[in-house]
């Protein structure tokens, strides 16, 4: 009997059907190829939205449902905070979140669970960004990194660790401006950019975006959705303030944190969790942010997580779409439901094989030999 082939081939078999759903893990995409900055548009400016790039984009997307509403700063793009007075015009029905506070019903405003913290950070990938990660590391803590297009190809290798830590990355835009100042066309453009400068890096494509100063109404809201972006916002009592710290005069550290003591207060008499504004540009707001954590490790009942965990979404990808179903989004204005998310719960893939089914094999093949 030729016993040792067919046990050689029994084994080679089991090993391979037991390495196969990490092989084939969507979280753990092939290397992307080296990134060139010529491929992209100048960094930290408005894209051309005349280029063939975008106008090949424009083409693929439907528009016909982006309501007819006033740009704000009278059509003057606007890189600061937004106004609400003039020249900006605020309509009934802007639905204005820097004016008038609206959130829209799949807007993900705050974690609908008590206790759970959307923990976010805003405006990297940085110099400063690899210190921050390693603190959330230390602590086995994911996050949602809301990165700049910009930043992303003039720091690939930072945003690659991030994503390859479990950290969750999503859209901030190309070029950090207010998004109600701009036209359709250049909000595309400052989306979709952005994605695919992502995509180019970590080798998915992101389904959550937050707009800078979180300036968004029902026009930018539904340009954002005809893209394939949810819209990501933040409780605003829960904001670090953490700008402060490079501002002139600039306020300490201390400021901040007082911030958070603040929120630790809070969060037991909330309805919900919450999302939080932070930001991982600059060294100073790092050194507040990995503070913050050293604190916010010690709280009780308190559950920190990214933004698509704490509303139940473990797929926060275009490649990840329809693995195994839907899962219910709830994130947006108290009382009010999202619809059904995109993406679901992965799973790992169907084993063919099984160690039963290995050993029935190998001895049917011992009898036959016989």
């Amino acid at each position: 009997m030729k016993i040792f082939p067919i046990i050689t081939i029994a084994f080679a078999t089991f090993c391979v059907v037991k390495a196969s759903p990490q092989a084939a893990s969507p979280n753990s995409p092939a290397a992307p190829p080296p990134i060139s900055i010529n491929d992209y548009p100048t960094a930290d400016k408005i894209p051309d939205t005349t280029s063939p790039q975008v106008q090949a984009w424009l083409k693929e997307i439907d528009l016909s449902k982006v309501p007819n509403l006033p740009i704000s700063n009278g059509g003057k793009i606007n890189t600061q905070q937004a106004q609400c007075g003039p020249p900006t015009v605020i309509q009934p029905d802007q639905g204005s979140w820097t004016c008038q506070k609206f959130t829209a019903e799949d807007d993900v405003a705050f974690c609908p669970n008590v206790g759970d913290w959307g923990l976010t950070y805003d405006d990297g990938p940085s110099e400063s960004t690899p210190k921050l990660l390693s603190k959330l590391n230390e602590h086995k803590i994911k996050a949602t990194f809301f990165v700049v297009g910009s930043r992303v190809i003039n720091n690939p290798q930072i945003l690659k660790s991030a994503f390859d830590s479990g950290h969750n990355i999503a859209v901030h835009t190309w070029s950090h401006p207010a998004l109600t100042s701009l036209p359709n066309e250049a909000i595309v453009a400052e989306l979709k950019w952005t994605m695919k400068a992502i995509k180019d890096v970590v080798g998915v494509t992101p389904l959550y975006m937050r707009p800078p100063y979180g300036d968004t109404d029902n026009r930018v809201r539904a340009v954002a959705r005809a893209v394939g972006l949810k819209t990501v916002l933040w409780v605003p009592e829960f904001d670090s303030n953490d700008w402060t710290l490079t501002s002139n005069p600039p306020k300490t550290v201390d400021f901040v944190l007082n911030t958070f003591e603040t929120w630790m207060q809070t969060f037991p008499k909330l309805k919900t969790g919450f999302i939080v504004l932070e930001h991982d540009l600059y060294p100073q707001t790092v050194d507040a942010a990995v503070q913050i954590i050293d604190r916010a490790v010690k709280v009780p009942n308190l559950k920190i997580m990214t933004v698509p965990q704490c509303i139940g979404d473990n797929n926060p990808y275009l490649e990840l779409v329809g693995k195994n179903g839907n899962s219910t989004n709830k994130g947006s204005t108290p009382g009010k439901s999202l619809p059904p998310s995109v993406s679901a719960s992965p799973s790992s893939p169907i084993i063919p094989f099984t160690v039963g089914s290995i050993i029935t094999v190998l001895f049917s093949s011992l009898l036959n030999l016989n």
